[in-house]
């Protein structure tokens, strides 16, 4: 990283939560506008895709940004193994609401996705932050 690490103060920790949920908010919206590009071919569905690629994006640009979550995923081989796993189920359950056969599979995957993407996986990022911070960063935060 090319700054100090967050701290483990509130207010640095309420930042390192939005970075934890944000990067799942944006696969999730990208594979949902994705799926509704796919499901049905018609004329906006052109603008669909092209919002689904922006979102990709941005996932994409968060992934791989050198930031606190990513020398978690590193650092931590369970962590990258929960994140990872976390990422497709929610490329699966968000891209899989728009067709037919998928609906019933996708809205009963898509309520404990939202659950662990959007409540736990955050507050696990921010306590394995706090129990790993001197030994991930070589930094003693007071």
């Amino acid at each position: 990283m090319n700054r100090a690490p967050l701290s483990k103060e509130p207010v640095n920790l309420s930042i390192l939560l939005k970075m934890a949920y944000t990067d799942s908010f944006a696969l999730g919206l990208a594979s949902t506008f994705a799926g509704a590009a796919i499901s049905e071919i018609r004329p906006e569905s052109l603008i669909l895709g092209f919002i689904g690629l922006l979102f990709f994006y941005f996932f994409i640009s968060d992934y791989t940004d050198e930031n606190e979550i990513s020398v978690l995923k590193k650092n931590i081989k369970w962590f990258n193994a929960y994140s990872f796993v976390t990422y497709i189920s929610v490329a699966i359950a968000s891209f899989s609401i728009h067709f037919d056969p998928l609906a019933f599979f996708a809205i009963v995957a898509l309520f404990p996705t939202l659950i662990n993407a959007g409540l736990v996986r955050p507050f696990i990022t921010v306590s394995i932050y706090k129990k790993n911070y001197i030994r991930l960063f070589g930094v003693f935060d007071a």
